[in-house]
């Protein structure tokens, strides 16, 4: 009975490798893309990001509303000399004179409503929604980001493959020759094979971490390398970089975060009125309790503080300035960007329009290895010019290259 169970324990331990392995994953394009944006961790934590602004944004709302405090407190105390009581805990300063009074009880309910501060509160609200924007703004220019290595990567991993069943081929048909004249030819095509695929595993763990899935999980690609014909200029490109790049917006959210900060430090100069109303109650055995109340109306109007608010505001501007040189720059690397971009494409768009147009040779090895990186590279720099433009301009409807 004892080795039965020891039986079934080294079963049950053998087992467990199998039931913890990953399932392997037959993965598309588009199934990547979307992997990519739901566990991709540089998403989740962007995502993350946003949710803590829009907390920001509730915060500020709650500026509008009234503040309002319960203070409750229970002393026991002996003097024997009138003392005073003077603390944060309690409503306000108490008297006790002379004597044994074993406790003092007191409560009080106080209300706040901030009435007029210069515009300050709206100014807050308005520089947390802004600051939202921006948040949001620069979680798409991170999911741009993404999507363009996914689709990059995904694509040299099928080249890879693409090249790996090249070299297969080619072994399989001179090892069919039997011939002892082949051999060298046949140990450099091994060679050349072992090579790419080393490349293939490497490329494959960095594609799998880029989705956000687990290192051990299997996974396989689906796909070709389609090139697709697209009429593209110069100047087209610019334009839509002006129109869609989202870091376009984020120097222009810039800007308004620094113009709000100049003129929240102007306000420090404007009044602050406010309206308060409280409730006391306090006591003690020996002369019972005191019930108070008052209605207040509150003005603060700032003299001078040194005249650091003035240079401070100075600073506000400088920065203010500085983001509309930002801007101005941005503008410029964007337009380097795209032309830069849109040279690539063109180059590689030319030669896969001749690749194409070439007679395809099965028994060249290296000219068919050249046609799968001339298509690679024309894949890659279409996908860097729509990062570079900000727009999505290959789609499954477009003609391939005749």
């Amino acid at each position: 009975m004892v080795k039965i169970k020891i039986v079934l324990l080294v079963v049950l331990f053998a087992a467990v490798p199998l039931f913890s392995e990953q399932t392997e994953r037959v993965l598309t394009e588009e199934a990547c893309i979307n992997l990519a944006l739901n566990i991709n961790h540089d998403i989740l934590i962007y995502s993350q990001n946003i949710l803590f602004a829009e907390e920001r944004v509730k915060e500020a709302k709650t500026l509008y509303l009234p503040i309002m405090d319960l203070n409750l407190n229970a002393s026991k105390f002996s003097n024997d000399a009138p003392t005073i009581i003077n603390s944060t805990s309690l409503p306000a300063s108490f008297y006790l004179p002379a004597g044994n009074r074993d406790s003092l009880y007191s409560a009080r309910i106080a209300l706040w409503q901030n009435i007029y501060n210069g515009g300050k509160t709206s100014a807050i609200n308005r520089l947390a929604k802004i600051n939202l924007s921006q948040i949001k703004n620069n979680s798409k220019i991170k999911r741009n980001e993404v999507i363009t290595k996914v689709k990059i990567d995904f694509y040299k991993n099928i080249a890879l493959k693409e090249k790996m069943n090249v070299y297969k081929r080619e072994i399989e048909r001179l090892s069919a020759y039997k011939s002892q004249k082949y051999a060298d030819q046949i140990e450099d095509l091994k060679n050349s094979l072992d090579m790419v695929a080393h490349q293939y595993e490497i490329q494959m763990l960095d594609f799998i971490s880029l989705l956000g899935l687990s290192l051990d999980t299997t996974v396989e690609l689906i796909g070709s390398m389609e090139t697709v014909k697209i009429d593209l200029t110069l100047q087209q490109c610019v334009l839509w970089s002006y129109q869609f790049r989202p870091e376009m917006k984020g120097t222009q959210y810039q800007e308004s975060i620094d113009g709000i900060a100049v003129n929240l430090l102007t306000m420090e100069k404007y009044p602050t009125v406010m309206l308060g109303a409280s409730y006391d109650w306090m006591g003690n055995e020996v002369d019972g309790t005191e019930k108070d109340w008052y209605f207040t109306l509150n003005i603060n109007y700032p003299i001078f503080d040194g005249g650091a608010i003035f240079t401070k505001v100075k600073q506000k501007q400088i920065k203010a300035r500085q983001a509309t040189l930002e801007r101005s720059k941005a503008e410029e690397k964007i337009k380097l960007e795209v032309r830069k971009a849109f040279n690539e494409y063109s180059f590689w768009y030319n030669k896969a329009l001749t690749a194409k147009n070439t007679k395809n040779d099965e028994n060249n090895v290296e000219k068919a290895i050249s046609q799968i990186d001339i298509k690679y590279n024309y894949l890659k720099s279409l996908f860097e010019l729509e990062l570079a433009i900000g727009k999505q301009i290959s789609d499954s409807n477009l003609k391939t290259l005749e």
